[in-house]
């Protein structure tokens, strides 16, 4: 627990896991946090990151909805913040009781379910994929062969990590998909009683993480994401590039983000948004209200002067000292590359050998394990199971090409 200084105003942050953990320590200087757990449960990896020390409470909400709303309001909040994508639909709900600067509990559903995501898009003119919500191969077959589509993606409603995202080209294919999604439990803890069936979007993938206050929209990081193909219908992310402020297909891609953050009433806080850039135009894969899952604030201030974790408390204070009068896009002062690990097999993860080779790489910044020293890892078949992500930082793009190259080898030998 911190120290008590009652002269620091407190703030609410609803399940701080994950990149949401890097917030947390980054305001307990500035404020007197506490924290608020919006379900029983997390998953085992998630629940460790939790920096519990940086906390003055830690309350459950769960069955206890009104008694702890009535609690923060007598610390006198001055932020509610959602910390990860488990407290999106708390966090909303506990601002708006509190009177604080939040996003509209009427529209939380559609930032977390991601059928009723796309609806709210349409609704708000917005293009959008074509999709059907079922719970039986045959109606999702019966719409792809209505639709006229070769190829479709079957995915979770609710679930995070390219978890159970599978690409479909046959008849098959889809009655697999669909098996293999429908009862299980996802990460968000959740059992998935239908699946989400879209049409297949032709182009590269992007990766936009930003800040929004008042309804203003900052964007903090562009990143063109790469993928591999694995077991023939599932991608994994290979590795993202970030975007150099001046590239022509932000003036695309950012306004038709604007146009999505507003669609679905993200007026304050952070966003991670990913869609694909087709021939037509942009078009939205997802949006998480919340900070980015590969946040890396040491890496984004050398490559743009500032984060989307450092921001984010700016979205909610009575004061926005960082925000006030910054530019709406970022700007870039060194090139990087955040890369996926891969592992190959099962085998213990060698987290010493792994940081050592990388620590030769010319362009290597940092790295971020998703799994303890020794700990057993598994084939990577999406981005939660893959060991770790490393970030490449490097005024020279070759330079990061040559490093990329070398971490590829290296994984052969250890991963």
């Amino acid at each position: 627990m911190t120290p008590e200084l009652p002269d620091r105003p407190a703030v609410v942050m609803v399940d701080a896991f994950s990149t949401g953990a890097m917030l947390a320590r980054q305001a307990a200087g500035r404020y007197r946090l506490i924290h608020v757990r919006s379900r029983a449960g997390v998953p085992a990896t998630f629940a460790a990151t939790l920096p519990t020390e940086v906390f003055d409470e830690d309350l459950d909400y769960p069955g206890a909805e009104e008694e702890v709303r009535r609690h923060l309001a007598g610390t006198g909040p001055v932020a509610v913040v959602p910390a990860s994508e488990f407290g999106v639909e708390a966090a909303d709900e506990i601002a708006a009781a509190l009177g604080l600067r939040g996003n509209a509990p009427a529209l939380s559903l559609a930032r977390r379910d991601k059928a009723r995501m796309m609806e709210a898009l349409v609704a708000a003119g917005v293009r959008a994929p074509r999709q059907l919500q079922g719970t039986a191969p045959d109606e999702i077959l019966a719409w792809r062969r209505e639709q006229g589509l070769d190829r479709i993606v079957v995915k979770p409603l609710d679930s995070a990590g390219s978890e159970d995202v599978f690409t479909c080209e046959t008849d098959q294919q889809v009655k697999s998909a669909v098996e293999a999604i429908i009862g299980k439990t996802n990460l968000m803890l959740r059992a998935n009683e239908a699946v989400l069936a879209q049409e297949y979007l032709d182009g590269d993938e992007y990766i936009i993480n930003s800040v929004s206050r008042d309804g203003t929209h900052w964007f903090t990081d562009v990143w063109i994401s790469r993928k591999a193909m694995v077991d023939d219908r599932r991608k994994i992310y290979d590795f993202e590039d970030l975007l150099a402020p001046d590239d022509t297909r932000l003036d695309r891609i950012l306004p038709y983000v604007s146009d999505v953050l507003d669609a679905l009433g993200i007026v304050n806080g952070p966003a991670h948004t990913e869609l694909i850039l087709t021939a037509s135009g942009p078009v939205l894969l997802e949006t998480g209200a919340r900070i980015s899952g590969l946040a890396n604030p040491p890496a984004l201030q050398r490559c743009t002067g500032t984060d989307q974790v450092s921001l984010t408390m700016d979205c909610y204070a009575a004061e926005a000292e960082q925000l006030t009068g910054r530019p709406e896009r970022y700007t870039r002062l060194e090139a990087a590359r955040c890369v996926n690990l891969i592992a190959r097999r099962e085998v213990p993860l060698p987290q010493e050998a792994v940081r050592e080779a990388l620590e030769k790489l010319p362009a290597f910044e940092s790295v971020r394990f998703r799994k303890g020293d020794g700990a057993l890892i598994s084939r990577t078949v999406d981005l939660n199971s893959s060991p770790g992500a490393v970030f490449l930082v490097h005024q020279d793009e070759a330079e990061i090409e040559r490093s990329y190259q070398a971490l590829r080898a290296m994984e052969q030998e250890l991963l």
